[in-house]
């Protein structure tokens, strides 16, 4: 089974979450200003079109709350940033909420 599967299973049965916020720093104050402005620009569209996230993979803990398991900010330019044929960050972060799952279980 692969960790998509895994972790859809898991999902359905609420052990595991995958969650987005919009990013609290700047683009360009993280990477810099590219070499051009219309590089600038497109960059600008692109988070204008479809955000700036930072993803968060979570995990139910024994005590009934989400707890963090992993995350990656400054997803930019993905039409679904949760999509893990989209974002390829996306199915590390299903990993570590299925393994961190897994380690309080074994616990």
């Amino acid at each position: 089974m692969s960790i998509i599967d895994t972790f859809r299973n898991l999902e359905r049965h609420g052990f595991v979450r995958l969650r987005a916020e919009p990013e609290r720093e700047s683009y360009f104050d993280v990477f810099g200003n590219p070499e051009t402005p219309e590089e600038r620009q497109e960059i600008i569209d692109q988070i204008n079109l479809h955000g700036c996230w930072c993803v968060f993979s979570e995990f139910r803990g024994d005590d009934g709350r989400w707890h963090h398991a992993d995350s990656i900010g400054m997803c930019a330019g993905y039409q679904n940033v949760l999509d893990p044929e989209e974002n390829d960050y996306v199915c590390d972060l299903m990993a570590s909420a299925v393994n961190a799952l897994e380690m309080q279980m074994c616990i």
